[in-house]
């Protein structure tokens, strides 16, 4: 209510009666005495029965008392309902780091004995990665392939995986490598990358007494790069096994794609998919909403329609489909020379 509801009660002395303001207040709100609306105000020239009989030895509640006591209550209200619409206050919660207190006690130790600890935990480390690779290349080349692929799957692998390919590799080199563990990098990626550089460089390494660890990432690239036969092009491509084919390239809209975008892109993908043994896999959320738009759209298109024929010429198939189209003209009503496209 934009206007201020001045509360009156007619008596036999006139008294002016304060204003009580319910602007934005909610129309549901209950007050302290479960009072309702129609106990609170009342309405002109409307006799109304007393639910609640009062003793007449009850002194009466002035009208100034009862006014201010609706504003009090009206007031609370509104700051409650203010106080529970307010934003939430996230609290910051403290990470496992942060809420472990250290208690243990810790022994000094000099220095060289730690660099000897960390070694013995990189070593640790190799020696296992070297051991569950074998297990893996073990069992790729004892098990048939069904097999195999269960295995995978029971220790949380893809038999098609190059977690796998890489797993099994090492494996490979096990025998050669367990020999200089103590060199081999604690990653089991790094270790990949030693087993792909040149057997001669490897000798060349460990004749020289250059440890193994040692070869920066820059190193075993252009040692790995040498070794790659390009006549393999698919090796530096990853297989999709999902939609059986090696992934070589990605597609971008270079701006935000519109209906006209996508549908010329369709069209040429489609066009080079039918020349070369290519298949275009299509974001499929995106794909779902420009065939729900196109939905929309015929909907919309055949309401419009009503009571005329649709021209199939018209529609956006492009100039090659549409030009299979035989578009002829037949009159329906000769006398008004009504013309229909078919």
């Amino acid at each position: 209510m934009e206007n201020v509801i001045e509360v009156t009660n007619h008596v036999t002395t006139e008294s002016t009666i304060p204003s009580v303001d319910i602007r934005n207040m909610n129309a549901n709100i209950i007050t302290e005495d479960s009072s309702t609306f129609d106990e609170v105000f009342e309405v002109e020239g409307e006799v109304k029965p007393s639910s609640k009989p009062v003793a007449p030895s009850e002194p009466k509640e002035s009208d100034k008392d009862k006014a201010q006591r609706m504003q009090a209550s009206l007031d609370k209200a509104k700051a409650s309902k203010s106080a529970s619409t307010s934003l939430v206050q996230y609290e910051r919660k403290l990470s496992l780091e942060a809420a472990t207190s250290d208690t243990t006690a810790i022994i000094p130790k000099e220095r060289k004995e730690y660099v000897v600890a960390f070694k013995a935990g990189v070593e640790k480390t190799a020696r296992s990665t070297l051991e569950m690779c074998r297990v893996v290349y073990e069992a790729e080349q004892s098990l048939d392939k069904f097999q195999f692929k269960t295995f995978c799957e029971e220790v949380g692998l893809k038999d098609y995986s190059s977690t796998v390919r890489k797993f099994s590799a090492i494996g490979r080199v096990y025998p050669r490598f367990i020999q200089y563990v103590d060199q081999l990098p604690a990653s089991w990626t790094n270790i990949y990358l030693i087993t792909q550089i040149p057997a001669d460089a490897f000798e060349e390494c460990l004749t020289k007494g250059y440890a193994l660890n040692k070869l920066t990432g820059a190193k075993l690239d252009e040692l790995v790069k040498s070794t790659k036969d390009i006549n393999k092009i698919e090796d530096p491509l990853s297989f999709d096994s999902k939609n059986s084919g090696y992934v070589f390239a990605k597609l971008l809209f270079t701006k935000k794609p519109d209906d006209t975008d996508w549908r010329a892109m369709e069209k040429a993908l489609a066009e080079i998919s039918a020349r070369l043994p290519i298949k275009f896999v299509i974001n499929k959320e995106a794909a779902e909403f420009v065939k729900a738009r196109r939905d929309q759209r015929y909907e919309q298109i055949k309401q419009k329609s009503k009571g005329i024929d649709l021209k199939p010429d018209l529609w956006d198939l492009g100039a090659e489909a549409n030009a299979a189209y035989k578009v002829a003209e037949r009159t329906v009503n000769p006398a008004q020379g009504t013309v229909i496209t078919v």
